[in-house]
């Protein structure tokens, strides 16, 4: 059962590695991507699994920065310490505030849930490709919901996921990265159109 609401409003589903590279502004594409969304308006998803990475991420940052940078510790010390982090509630506060904000300035709807309808279509996608269980999470959810892109810089994610959905008859949503969003909804446009006929 799709969740798809509109079937004419322009949907996509960010992975977390866009996402990052954006709240960081460590990657130039995709903190103007972010605002080219913006500017056009499309509806931008993610799952609370993607939340949940973004905070692991930011956590590990943090540890890094207070051992290595802070303390001086070598980075093998820091990788044996890593699993033992020792943050504080102003660190957790810091992190949830960051990400938050950023959240809040992009205008995101609510996260998506996972439900037991989106961890179906994950087991069938792990059982059926080369695709890691997190991202086939995320690939299960931006289908359900309906998005006509699954935005990542995962050129393994791309590769299989593309062969995945092509070889499932799939051809209303595609992964792509960020310089190939406009074409690739253009060409699921079309397939869905072409659907519909």
């Amino acid at each position: 059962m799709q969740k798809r609401k509109n079937e004419e409003e322009i949907s996509i589903y960010l992975d977390t590695c866009i996402l990052q590279g954006a709240i960081s502004q460590r990657n130039i594409d995709d903190t103007l991507f972010m605002k080219n969304i913006k500017d056009k308006k499309w509806k931008v998803y993610t799952s609370i699994h993607t939340l949940m990475e973004l905070y692991d991420v930011a956590k590990d940052r943090k540890f890094l920065m207070k051992s290595v940078i802070d303390k001086w510790v070598d980075v093998s010390t820091f990788l044996r310490d890593r699993r033992q982090m020792d943050l504080n509630r102003n660190d957790f506060n810091d992190i949830i505030k960051n990400i938050n904000n950023f959240f809040i300035q992009q205008d995101f709807d609510p996260f998506m849930n996972i439900d037991e309808e989106v961890w179906e279509i994950v087991k069938e996608i792990v059982e059926n490709s080369n695709i890691h269980s997190s991202d086939a999470l995320h690939l299960a959810s931006a289908q359900l919901w309906g998005c006509f892109a699954l935005v990542t810089h995962d050129r393994s994610f791309i590769k299989e996921g593309n062969r995945l959905l092509e070889e499932a008859k799939t051809l209303d949503i595609r992964i792509c990265d960020v310089q190939d969003v406009e074409k690739t909804i253009s060409e699921v446009m079309t397939n869905r159109t072409m659907k519909q006929v």
